[in-house]
């Protein structure tokens, strides 16, 4: 027969191994958890930054674009082109023969009379 103090361990053994496993895998799972939670977080404040600065350079962007499309539209102008082109390359307007007319598939039309 056996005698109940070599029985015992072997058998308290199994399920406190089991008890052993069940904290150890409860406390990967709460660890791996609770890293993804952070890194969560982090990601978005790491992300707010960069929204915040990328909405600081579009603003500072769109400020720098402003003086320049008011220069283009001067610069643009038909009035400065016309007296550019009368003063500084010498051109004048083209005589009535010097116009055609381009048709839709852009063979020249008739002369302008």
């Amino acid at each position: 027969m056996r005698d109940h103090r070599t029985a015992g361990p072997t058998l308290l053994r199994a399920p406190h191994a089991a008890q052993v496993i069940l904290v150890v895998l409860c406390a990967v799972v709460l660890t791996f958890g609770a890293l993804f939670y952070l890194w969560q977080r982090y990601q978005f404040i790491r992300l707010g930054f960069e929204v915040a600065e990328l909405r600081a350079r579009k603003a500072a962007l769109e400020e720098r674009i402003e003086p320049l499309v008011v220069e283009a539209e001067y610069l643009s102008r038909l009035e400065r082109i016309e007296r550019i082109a009368r003063e500084s390359l010498g051109l004048r307007p083209p005589a009535p023969s010097q116009v055609l007319l381009m048709g839709d598939h852009g063979e020249p039309a008739l002369p302008v009379q």
